[in-house]
């Protein structure tokens, strides 16, 4: 059953950015929108359907987990902040903008990305995590299904199956860190949103951090090597 699941969200992880974004070109309001609804109707049936407790699962060694998410967001802010930064939106747009890219994408992503194959890796467990051997098998076993399922993601974009999907396999592995020490998704989920808020703030035209690029006037651009 989770095996299923694990193959239905690496499915859709690549279907949208490739259909969403590289075939259709859909206008970016319209592609993140789509993006939004369908992971998260993806997740919630899966929750649903497995039974996962989500109220014991953010307070899982919480604490411990927002600590650790302050020092991941703090290390991916720091790479978005050594680049170049690029003009961006002003006004009611800027503010939309953070949220929309910002705050929702990164929270998106983070369950996309790292939350939603911990829990697989949970499940497959039992949800028994006590004892060395069981916890070093939870990190491996998630750790694998992390990069597997953000290099998939990131394959359906153009860009990246052009120019390599190094960074952001690193930059989801520090992010994930959290979640990996822990089981709680608090911190992983913070610093990816950090890390969008970040991008879009400092950095909005970028072509890694918040695909697919656009322009400082929201229309998608031509793709380049950075």
């Amino acid at each position: 059953m989770q095996l299923a699941w694990l193959v239905g969200a690496l499915a859709l992880s690549f279907a949208i950015p490739f259909l969403g974004s590289d075939m259709l070109g859909l206008p970016l309001p319209i592609y993140y929108l789509c993006y939004f609804v369908l992971v998260l109707s993806f997740l919630g049936v899966y929750v649903r359907t497995t039974g996962v407790d989500l109220r014991a699962l953010v307070r899982r060694r919480w604490a411990i987990s927002l600590v650790l998410g302050l020092l991941a967001g703090a290390f991916v802010v720091a790479r978005v902040l050594s680049g170049t930064g690029t003009p961006g939106p002003q006004g009611a747009r800027y503010a939309f903008e953070l949220f929309w890219r910002g705050v929702l994408y990164g929270t998106v992503d983070a369950l996309l990305l790292t939350v939603f194959p911990c829990l697989v890796t949970l499940a497959l467990l039992g949800g028994d995590i006590a004892g060395a051997v069981r916890k070093v098998g939870y990190f491996a076993v998630s750790l694998v299904l992390i990069l597997t399922i953000t290099a998939t993601y990131h394959l359906g974009f153009e860009q990246f199956r052009r120019d390599g999907i190094e960074a952001p396999v690193i930059g989801n592995t520090m992010i994930s860190v959290p979640m990996l020490l822990t089981a709680s998704p608090i911190g992983s989920v913070l610093a990816h949103a950090s890390m969008h808020v970040a991008a879009a703030t400092h950095a909005y035209e970028t072509p890694t951090f918040l695909p697919p690029q656009v322009g400082a006037d929201g229309r998608r651009e031509a793709l380049t090597t950075p």
